[in-house]
């Protein structure tokens, strides 16, 4: 056969059962082919030596895999006509199989299909032509063919590995033959409790309960495994150390079962959702029972809420004896937290059971070198948990390193950001410092973008890196780069809603601790918390700490059910970041001057509206809101701020008052005569002044923008018409917070380059300057989606990847070394530089401003999550007529002459308001009657105040010049 072709079929849960045995297959092949050298075949041919060339082909590009034509470098090869040529300029005779690991579609195969068929010749685009030899064989390893063409597949042999064939029974043998030496006397007493446990609850897995991400068998059993692996790991002597003491080895008999039961919890019992948790809480007990396993999980509470203490077998202590073992309740290691006036509130972290108890998995499963993924909906805590771990509690030997994934991310960039963090070893080995382990943790691993056929490169990049421990390196072509010491750990999101699904190819590789959305008692209490370190400073209304909290919650909830996402609002999505913001809301203001029970519930109400209603596209929306707020304190405290709210904007700020105060002001005239001086003042020292009328929809935005640059990670979505003011506003925000301001300059040659490099500037000087720095961005300066790509990333953590040189990075750790030492962390490149990155983030200040309108809006914001929920959203509505008249008043004050008078501009004002006012109304018939749009903007209205102005200056000239003419005239009239 001249090629083959191996198809994994991928309709039932064996599917990566069927992977691994197909790679065992042609490995155990090609290493029999290889001892036989020399013998004689049956068909009187000699057994030669077989090499065997790996590769994904999705998780490069076209170019690097054929090779491509670059204006800068001129003709560059690519991997496989390097690894082809190799093989055809070969005189030994030995055979070379070129197995192509990944999907099969049109974009890469239909180039093979020279090779595939008798000529066996591959045709490149430089053209050059080479003909493979007999001892050259093309393999590919799919798991379908769904797309790939009926060309291809009759051009290759079939092997088709039958799903339901292997069973799931093999992995479990296997493992027990694996077990160490020491541990053989206790193989039957395992497989016995693997038997009892394991494959019963696979089915119950199955038939009850809800997994929040598809899984397959092998993987939760691979799972099992290494929960299990890590509790044996000692008596194999991990990492050089010798077995427990005799003593400790003794308690193994005792220890097999509570093992066992804790693998289970958290192998197969970790994927599903809090509903099928007690089930399975239930199931398992009963199985316990039933086999009357030694020491059950207690009968209070879940399994959930346990974690088996050992008797110190796993980590024992020298000279201590080990001490009975016992289930012990995850609750009580939760510290007690001290929450101080001085504490920066992104600074605040409310230990849960859930965190702790996935923070010590996480740290059981890469003791054992097992990769890890979080799944979980946005604000469940996957990110907080993982970074909070990785950064503080890990053993010295681990290096950690942070990637977020976006729907722009390649495969490219994903290999550059990890190379970069790892050292030459040895020729094409790499890897951390010796005797280090580094650990990659990818957040939003399931956002790129699917291409046409439905790959995801940078997803089959780690694949590759997971089934073959490294991938070709992209500047010595051909040659591939062995990676060592590291594992990875991932947080995703259900798939929908811009995440995509993983291939289940990959997802086998990791072990799942699904993260379900956080339970309101959970909520209740780290609020609680917060909220009770606030009113603690102001005992009278302690009282109401619970009330607070619960109604937040319940006010959080309604409106994640009630104002759900259309194509309309399609930014309409809220998650657990959005609540805490109310709360950060609150903390802002000085409860010792909070003095009424009145001025405390405008302040919750105002906090609500800033968060929740400000992102609100109609007015519908906002009175329903505000309507749903007011009844809530109705029922709850009997309180009506009806009389407060209605036809008033509530005025929150810390400019009018006592430096840093933040309070409400009720004086609009105050508030409005201020911001005229700040503007007065900044037009003075600008070389590009202001034209600004500062009506009460504009000191209203101006409050919002300034409140979200006084909390420390506070960065915006400004969603407008062009026109409506946003960048104008925030500049006037940025200079009364004295903050510096930095915008892009773009120039038709602005670049790439350019871009890092203007990024790059800032984040130094906000990061190691410690300057506080406001970056406004708009969407009429995107060039490409590189540069969402990056605020994306600096939105979420601060960094854009690879964006320092070396250089940079040591003045980077260098600078860092004091704050680091004073945080009581370890001196290490991990710490400095994720200590660098908190002080950008708190240092740094995103203000995007985009248009709302169209496709393109709702792609980016699916594409580019951070767009939404890192940012606080503020929508910019239509000017109302009060705006339109104050606008016209300001722009055509200058028209006002002997023929003008107050009375006609007052007309003329009115005029142009009606005039923009009826052109809305046409175009929102215009838009019921024939479905299209016609879009109505501020600038359009200036545009027309200016066009008025101007046209009316002219004619006032020509008439001026006629009478100037004519006057002329009869004075010269007599002397004709």
């Amino acid at each position: 056969m001249r090629t083959r072709t191996l198809y994994l079929e991928s309709t039932t849960s064996d599917l990566v059962t069927n992977e691994t045995l197909l790679q065992s297959c042609y490995q155990i092949l090609r290493d029999a082919c290889t001892n036989l050298k020399g013998q004689l075949q049956p068909n009187g041919k000699f057994f030669m030596p077989v090499f065997t060339y790996v590769l994904n082909p999705k998780a490069i590009t076209m170019g690097q895999l054929y090779g491509e034509y670059d204006l800068d470098t001129h003709e560059t090869d690519g991997i496989l006509s390097t690894l082809i040529r190799t093989g055809t300029e070969a005189t030994d005779g030995n055979k070379r199989w070129y197995v192509f690991d990944g999907p099969v579609d049109a974009v890469w195969i239909e180039n093979m299909n020279t090779v595939l068929d008798d000529n066996k010749k591959l045709c490149l685009t430089s053209g050059e032509i080479m003909k493979l030899l007999p001892t050259q064989t093309m393999i590919f390893e799919v798991a379908d063919l769904r797309v790939a063409s009926p060309a291809t597949v009759s051009r290759c042999g079939m092997v088709y590995m039958e799903p339901a064939g292997l069973g799931l029974k093999p992995f479990v043998n296997c493992w027990i033959k694996s077990l160490p030496a020491r541990m053989q006397d206790y193989a039957e007493t395992i497989r016995k409790l693997t038997n009892e446990l394991l494959f019963p609850g696979i089915k119950i897995l199955r038939e009850q309960l809800k997994e929040i991400v598809s899984t397959v068998d092998s993987a939760i059993i691979q799972s099992y495994i290494n929960l299990m692996n890590y509790r044996i790991g000692p008596m194999a002597g991990r990492e050089g150390k010798p077995p427990p003491p005799f003593p400790f080895q003794k308690t193994i008999p005792d220890l097999l079962s509570p093992w066992a039961a804790f693998a289970m919890v958290w192998s197969l019992g970790a994927t599903c959702s809090y509903d099928g948790r007690y089930i399975f809480s239930t199931w398992l007990r009963s199985v316990q029972n039933n086999f009357q396993h030694k020491m059950p999980f207690p009968e209070d509470g879940l399994v959930y809420d346990y974690r088996l203490h050992d008797g110190g077998f796993t980590d024992p202590i020298e000279g201590q004896d080990p001490i009975p073992p016992q289930w012990i309740k995850w609750s009580d290691e939760i510290p007690i937290i001290n929450i101080t006036p001085e504490t920066k509130y992104a600074d605040i972290e409310i230990p849960t059971m859930d965190n702790i108890r996935h923070a010590t998995l996480i740290e059981y499963l890469f003791i054992n070198n097992s990769n890890v993924l979080c799944i979980g909906p946005t604000g469940s805590g996957k990110t907080l948990t993982i970074s909070t771990k990785l950064s503080r509690n890990m053993p010295k030997k681990f290096i950690c390193d942070f990637i977020i994934f976006s729907a722009r991310t390649t495969a490219n960039q994903t290999q550059d950001m990890i190379d970069g963090k790892l050292d030459k070893r040895r020729r094409d080995v790499y890897g951390p410092p010796l005797l280090k382990k580094q650990i990659f943790f990818i957040d939003d691993f399931n956002m790129p973008a699917l291409e046409t056929f439905g790959a995801q490169p940078p997803i089959e990049l780690i694949r590759q890196f997971m089934d073959f421990s490294g991938w070709y390196d992209r500047k010595e072509i051909g040659s591939f780069r062995l990676i060592e010491d590291v594992n990875f750990i991932g947080a995703m999101g259900p798939p929908g809603g811009g995440r995509n699904p993983v291939t289940p190819r990959l997802l086998r590789h990791f072990h799942f601790i699904a993260f379900p959305e956080m339970e309101d008692s959970a909520k209740a209490t780290i609020f609680g918390i917060i909220l009770e370190s606030w009113l603690m400073r102001t005992p009278t209304y302690i009282i109401l700490l619970k009330s607070i909290v619960n109604i937040t919650l319940n006010v959080f909830a309604t409106i994640c059910r009630e104002l759900l996402p259309t194509p309309d609002k399609s930014h309409y999505t809220y998650n657990l970041r959005d609540l805490s913001k109310v709360f950060q809301g609150i903390l802002m203001a000085d409860p010792t001057k909070v003095n009424s029970y009145e001025q405390l519930f405008l302040l919750w109400y105002h906090e609500n509206i800033r968060v929740f209603s400000d992102r609100l596209i109609n007015q519908d929306d906002r009175d329903w809101f505000s309507s749903l707020l007011i009844d809530t304190l109705k029922e709850n405290f009997n309180y009506d701020i009806t009389d407060l709210t209605k036809d008033k904007v509530l005025f929150y700020n810390d400019f009018c008052g006592p430096p840093g105060q933040y309070k409400r002001i009720t004086n609009f005239q105050m508030i409005e005569r201020i911001l005229n001086e700040f503007l007065e003042d900044y037009n003075n020292i600008t070389t590009a002044p202001m034209k600004l009328v500062l009506f009460q929809d504009a000191v209203d935005h101006i409050c919002r923008i300034i409140r979200i640059l006084r909390q420390p990670r506070g960065n915006g979505l400004l969603l407008g018409m062009g026109g409506s003011g946003r960048q104008s506003l925030t500049r006037l925000s940025c200079h009364i917070r004295e903050y510096n301001y930095f915008q892009i300059e773009l120039s038709k040659a602005y670049s790439n380059h350019d871009w890092r490099e203007d990024i790059k500037n800032m984040m130094l000087r906000a990061g190691l300057e410690n300057q506080v720095m406001v970056f406004l961005f708009s969407d009429t300066q995107i060039k490409g989606e590189f540069m969402l790509e990056d605020l994306n990333n600096v939105l979420n953590n601060g960094d854009v990847p690879n964006i320092y040189s070396s250089e940079e990075m040591e003045r980077i750790f260098q600078v860092m070394r004091g704050p680091v030492q004073e945080a009581g962390l370890q001196i290490n490149r991990s710490n400095l530089f994720s200590t660098y990155l908190k002080v950008i983030r708190n240092n740094l200040h995103t203000i995007i401003t985009m248009s709302p309108i169209g496709e393109l809006f709702r792609a980016r914001i699916r594409q580019f999550p951070a767009l939404v929920n890192c940012c606080t959203i503020d929508w910019f509505c239509p000017w109302p007529d009060a705006a339109l008249q104050a606008v016209a008043m300001y722009f055509l004050a200058d028209i006002k002459d002997e023929s003008i008078n107050e009375a006609v501009l007052n007309s003329i004002v009115k005029t142009c308001q009606f005039m923009h006012s009826s052109v809305i109304k046409a175009s929102d018939n215009f838009l019921i009657e024939l479905n299209r749009h016609n879009y109505v903007t501020p600038t359009s209205y200036l545009q027309l105040l200016s066009g008025y102005g101007g046209l009316l200056a002219k004619k006032k000239q020509d008439l001026h010049s006629g009478m100037t003419r004519l006057s002329t005239d009869v004075t010269l009239l007599p002397y004709g």
